[in-house]
This record gives C-alpha cells, structure tokens and sequence, in this order.
C-alpha cells in the first residue's frame, strides 16, 4: 500500500483504559492485503494539536479498525469505521503529548483481518499553561466509562480539553491561529451537540458557534439585538437556547440592564430569534436580597443568569440566575415556580405576586417546612437547605433537578461556606420541592467553590460527577477538583485535582472522546 504523508508532523493515536470505544474483532484470519491508498494529515486546520486524519482510498469496502496504544500498559482505544464507498477519512483523536504515539489500522471484511498501518508519531510538549493534574482515587470498575471534557478557563483564548482518568490531555481545540476566535471566551463553554459537534458563544460578541472536533465552524449564528455571555444550550427540538444581555435594555434604577435575557434561536435559519425571555418581567427586578453586581458604573447585573436548560416534557426553559434562584419559564415568560429561599419577593410587572410562585419546602416525611427562619434562608433544616448561587442544573431520568449549589453567602453569612451536588423533587401541582440527596457538606473547604462549577447524574452508572471549579482547596494547591461517587453509598471512586490560577472551569462532563451517534 502506498502511503502518502501531508503536513509537518505525523501523529500516531494512543488510547486510555478508561474509553473502548468499539471492542476490537477477536482472532479474524489473516489475508491477503487488500489495495488502498492513504494519506495521514496531522491537526489538518491547526486547532487540535492531538488530531490527525487518516484517508482511506480503494474499491473494497468494510470495517476500519483504529487501535491507539496506551502508554500506561492499559486498554487500548479501539474505534472502528464502515467503509461504504471508495474513499473514507478516519479522525484520529486522542494522542498524547510529547510521546512517540503508536497506531494501528486493520482492514476487516467477511470476517478477515487485513494489517493496513503501523504508525508511529512524534507530538510536541505540553503548553505550560495547562492546570497540573493529579488523580487521587480512581476505581476503574465503579466509574462512569469516557473521559473528562473541560472546560478550561485559564487560558487565552479559552480552550477545552479532554483528560483521561490517569491525568493525561488527550484532546485540545486552541483556536489561537483561528481568524475569528483567536481572542475566544466561550464563558460556560462548549457544549457537545447531538451530532458530535461542538456549541458554543463568543464573549462579549453577539456570535454562537457550531465546529466540528477538528474546529470547522459549521455554522456562525449572529444575535440579532444581543449579546451572547454564559451559555449556549441544544434543545430537544434542534433550536438554541442563549443566555444574552440585550442592547439598550433598562433597569429602573438607571443602569444598562445586563445578563437578564434568554432567546432561542433557529438552528435551521440562522441569525432568527424564535423567542425571548426577559426576566426583568417575568420575575422582579428590584429584589436584591442576594445582592447585584454594578459594571463600570453603568451596567446593573441584577439577575446573573448562568445557565439555561429546556424541559422538553411541557415545552418550558428553567433558568439559573445567580442572583434569583432557580426560575422555570413558560413559552409566553410567564413564571411556573422559583426555587429561592422566600426572602424579599414582590410582584413582577404583569402585577403578579411572585409569593405564589415560591416553591414551599417539605421534609423527609412529606411535611411542610413552616420556621420562617428556614423559609426566609437564614437557617436550615436536617432535611432541607436552599441553594446559593446556584449553577448547572440538569434534569435527570425521573425528573428531578440536580445542581451545584455554591454556597457563597449561605444563609446569609459569610461563616458557612460550603459547596454542594443537591438534588430536589418538585411537585408542581402541590408547589412543593423536597431535598433528596445531597453531598458535599461533609467536604468544607476542599469542595468549596463560591463561583462556576457542575453537577452530572451520569447515564450508565447513575453516578454523581461533583465539579467544584475554581479556588478550591485541594492537597496539592487552590483549582478545580473532578469527584465522582455512587448514588447509593456516596462512596467516592474517582477523584482528580486540577491545579492552576484564577478559574479553571465552569463545566466538566465525562463523556466518550468519540461521539457515538
């Protein structure tokens, strides 16, 4: 087979025990080597330092198999592709840094093996500004398969990594050459759509990106009126959900209202607002019970919404404003319930009394909470806290809402900071939310985190993914910390510290390197 070799550097792919992505064909015979043609490009546009593309060119059609050798003498990644026409490209992501990868690339068809490449490939160092990484606990057969998506902070621009469960980077997008987004801020940061491909903004621009895994922009959305910050979220219907700050919006105390909007976008048509959400009228925009941020003297961030999630089940967004609490939306901006401690709330401009929204808290019995104390957050009860600036919440398989409660200001002081993964059931016919499971207490400093960070319920193992994001207190220095643990037990059985300055990442999803549609 001839072998064509395009661009400056060859890289071969490795792979880490924690992803078999595809289980390898076990003993096929040996045959005759079929005739192709192949041409090896490695980080084809200059964004993924840890990429390459293998082409495949001939007339026999079947099944590719990619292996990535582990450097650690563990699994090797296996992938595999359906060849069905004459020519197809392979990526090739996960390759280590500053190593001499090994790949291999067999031929399968009818049940034979066909030995089409061995690969070696020679990457570069690691960039210093990466965090340092360490892993403290990891109980490989507890553990949620994949590998940790970041979503790095500390960086310009900002740049997302996948990390193994041994510490290594096996992916990176740096659109430092990039003509567009060379100076990106994607804030929360990329999101993987449902067809593999990543979603994200550009802070403060009003731009929402699709790229593919080699940072091919798919497609560029222009906010018509708005300015993109935090977040962009795939719905179940295709469109795009954004948090935005819209221009010329006015608080009533003067001050360019900032970070108060959600619109959805159309993800077919492009640059087309479907609809809009403006808090300053469904919720009320004087309350500021837990305090606003003023910016340059001119802008009022009031509400700080921080995230944005859909609930496919009666077409509504739930809404994480920092702020605010936890706000669910109907289509028309009407407010179904607010998760918030009850201090402080009056009447939106619609004149409705926002007290009948507030979701009343009941114990572990199914009683009402009535210590006004613990209503108003100033105390909490053995059953149940509010959470305090709240970030990432999900949905999980029975409906739930999950999040990473903050902690900052808890209950008002400044002597009880501690971050929590809390889960709560809502009863939206009864008005009535019921705290039931909770970690993180128990931690104190070395989970506390009163900015960014997530919170996953992970979909094969049930497992709780708890990522406190920035300043937190680990063994080794102050950064982020990945800890996932069982349901049932709160046994920890992966922990991993990420070291470094300032932020380290709002987000953290543990998920394959290689989409699987």
């Amino acid at each position: 087979m001839r072998i064509l070799l395009l661009g400056l550097f060859l890289i071969l792919f490795s792979c880490h025990s924690e992803e078999v992505v595809n289980p390898p064909v076990v003993n096929p015979p040996v045959v005759d080597e079929p005739t192709f043609e192949s041409v090896l490009e490695f980080n084809p546009l200059g964004y993924t330092p840890l990429s390459a593309y293998y082409t495949l060119t001939g007339e026999e059609n079947g099944i590719i198999q990619l292996t990535i050798k582990n450097i650690d003498g563990g699994d090797d990644l296996v992938k595999t592709f359906q060849k069905e026409s004459e020519q197809i490209s392979i990526p090739i992501h996960g390759l280590y840094y500053n190593h001499n990868n090994q790949v291999l690339l067999d031929f399968i068809s009818n049940g034979n093996l066909t030995s089409l490449d061995t690969l070696e490939i020679k990457t570069g160092p690691q960039p210093s500004f990466f965090p340092d990484i360490s892993v403290t606990i990891m109980q490989k057969d507890k553990m949620e398969p994949g590998m940790n998506f970041v979503n790095f902070r500390d960086s310009a621009p900002t740049i997302p990594f996948f990390v193994d469960n041994k510490g290594h980077i096996r992916y990176v997008l740096d659109f430092t050459t990039h003509p567009d987004l060379s100076n990106l801020n994607y804030d929360v940061g990329p999101e993987r759509m449902k067809n593999g491909n990543w979603l994200f903004g550009a802070w403060p621009s009003n731009r929402v990106y699709e790229t593919d895994m080699f940072g091919e922009v798919i497609h560029r959305w222009n906010i018509p009126g708005h300015s993109f910050h935090h977040t962009a979220h795939e719905k179940e219907d295709g469109h795009i959900l954004v948090s935005t700050s819209k221009y010329g919006s006015e608080h009533p105390k003067g001050f360019d209202a900032i970070q108060d909007f959600v619109v959805e976008l159309d993800r077919t048509k492009g640059n087309v607002i479907l609809n809009e959400w403006d808090l300053k009228n469904s919720i009320d925009e004087n309350r500021e019970s837990q305090g606003a941020d003023i910016w340059n003297n001119t802008q009022l961030d009031w509400a700080h919404i921080n995230a944005v999630i859909d609930d496919p089940q009666d077409n509504t967004i739930i809404v994480s404003a920092r702020f605010q609490g936890l706000i669910k939306l109907n289509s028309n901006n009407e407010v179904v319930w607010i998760l918030n401690n009850h201090r402080g709330w009056g009447n939106n401009k619609a004149g409705e009394d926002l007290n009948d929204k507030l979701l009343k808290p009941i114990d572990s019995n199914g009683e009402l909470i009535k210590d006004i104390s613990i209503l108003n957050g100033e105390e909490n009860h053995p059953d149940f806290e509010w959470p305090w600036y709240q970030h990432a919440p999900e949905i999980d398989a029975d409906g739930n809402i999950f999040l990473f409660d903050n902690g900052d200001k808890r209950n008002y002081r400044i002597d009880n900071q501690y971050s929590r993964a809390v889960g709560y059931k809502i009863n939206e016919s009864e008005m009535t939310v019921q705290q039931i499971w909770t970690y993180g207490k128990e931690r104190g400093d070395e989970c506390y985190s009163r900015i960014v960070s997530d919170v996953d319920i992970e979909p094969l193992t049930g497992n709780v993914l708890f990522c406190p994001g920035a300043r937190v207190q680990n063994l080794n220095g102050f950064g982020g910390k990945i800890v996932e643990l069982q349901y049932e037990t709160k046994e920890v059985v992966f922990e991993m510290e990420l070291n470094g300055n300032g932020i380290i990442f709002h987000r953290v999803e543990r998920m394959p390197l290689y989409h699987e549609n």
